[in-house]
């Protein structure tokens, strides 16, 4: 007869033991669901509160995720050579960004990403224009 913790002989079963769906053998411990809430003594919840900021959710000392629209202003921001077409694009999505920034701060980041894509948008606005001027006056 077989024990409760143990396989049957001759290798048969699942692999790591257990029936099959992951129940395991009767008396075994099912290992622990990962959304499980946190349990314990007082100073275990007290140490997990500790850590938690109650404002946003995330652990202490972390910052929320840099929006999209944010993500979008550095990266139009960055592609100087496209011309005006991206540097607009940055400016808007810069101005975007920080808005819903300022809004929900602790749901959306990203304020200084945005501000590095409205500046590199400018640039990219600036130095399109020069390049039309210099264009316009020298190439004739």
């Amino acid at each position: 007869m077989l024990g409760v913790m143990q396989q049957p002989p001759g290798g048969y079963g699942p692999p790591g033991g257990g029936y099959p769906g992951g129940y395991g053998y009767p008396g075994q411990q099912q290992p622990a669901a990962p959304n499980k809430p946190i349990t314990g003594s007082a100073e275990t919840m007290a140490l997990h509160a500790m850590t938690i900021d109650p404002k946003t959710g995330l652990p202490k000392g972390e910052k929320p995720p840099a929006g999209p629209a944010a993500v979008l202003s550095l990266v139009c921001g960055m592609l100087l050579c496209l011309g005006p077409f991206t540097g607009l694009t940055a400016i808007v999505a810069g101005l975007v960004a920080r808005g819903q920034a300022q809004r929900k701060p602790q749901a959306v980041g990203g304020r200084g990403m945005a501000l590095a894509g409205i500046l590199l948008g400018v640039l990219n606005l600036c130095v399109s224009a020069g390049a039309l001027v210099y264009y316009l006056t020298v190439a004739e």
